[in-house]
């Protein structure tokens, strides 16, 4: 016969808050890296060129900037609201809510200024909607482009071939590591049953090692641009 201890039932239920950090770092580590991936978004197969949309949108910021009339905001904020009404609703918040957090921050800061002298409120209030539609012209290019057409574009713009590269291996390298940290805060994860202590220390090795994963990166990189006799002849991925 089996032992009373072996047949009853196992109504062992872990403690709250085990793991719950590397959770937390785990999804905001997600969030970037899917925002830093090589996106496919919106842009189609017969896409404006990337260096079009760059110039466009520098041209665009550079007259929202310099721009003193009403009618001049209004209109941009009509095109550019009648663009993304063309948008799924959740690819819509993903622009908008980036430029609303802008805006509230420039709000904010103009607030001071504004009760001191209410004279400056139309000022203030201009400044803050060209912030907004600056936010959301950036965040339309990005879900319309994806990295490496934008770096090829700057390639095209004859930006010097050393800062695309310094930019193209940054973004990748970022992707890299995160996926690291990722995979060991779900190794730690795992192995976390119930409330443990020392979990901050536990997340700062984990750092500790991609410090040392990326230094290894980093060193491998070097050795082999000086390998093949790197220049600064780079075209982009």
């Amino acid at each position: 016969m089996l032992p009373e201890w072996m047949s009853g039932a196992d109504d062992y239920t872990p403690e709250k808050g085990g793991g719950t950090f590397a959770v937390r770092t785990i999804k905001s580590l997600g969030a970037v890296m899917s925002s830093l991936r090589v996106q496919r978004g919106h842009e189609k197969a017969r896409a404006v060129p990337a260096w079009i949309k760059i110039i466009l949108l520098l041209a665009g910021i550079t007259a929202l900037s310099i721009a003193r009339s009403p009618l001049v905001l209004m209109g941009a904020a009509a095109l550019l609201l009648g663009y993304l009404c063309l948008w799924p609703a959740r690819d819509i918040a993903s622009v908008l809510r980036p430029a609303l957090a802008a805006a509230a921050l420039a709000a904010v800061l103009f607030l001071p200024a504004v009760l001191v002298d209410r004279a400056l409120m139309p000022n203030s209030l201009r400044v803050i909607a060209k912030v907004a539609l600056s936010v959301i012209m950036v965040n339309i290019f990005n879900h319309t482009t994806q990295w490496n057409h934008i770096t090829a574009g700057l390639r095209r713009l004859h930006v010097p071939g050393i800062i695309v590269f310094s930019i193209d291996i940054t973004l990748r390298y970022i992707v890299m590591l995160g996926r690291l940290i990722c995979d060991l805060l779900t190794s730690y994860t795992m192995r976390a049953v119930g409330k443990k202590r020392g979990s901050y220390g536990s997340v700062g090795g984990v750092m500790g090692v991609a410090f040392l994963r990326g230094s290894q990166l980093s060193s491998e990189t070097y050795e082999a641009m000086r390998c093949r006799c790197f220049t600064d002849d780079y075209k982009g991925l």
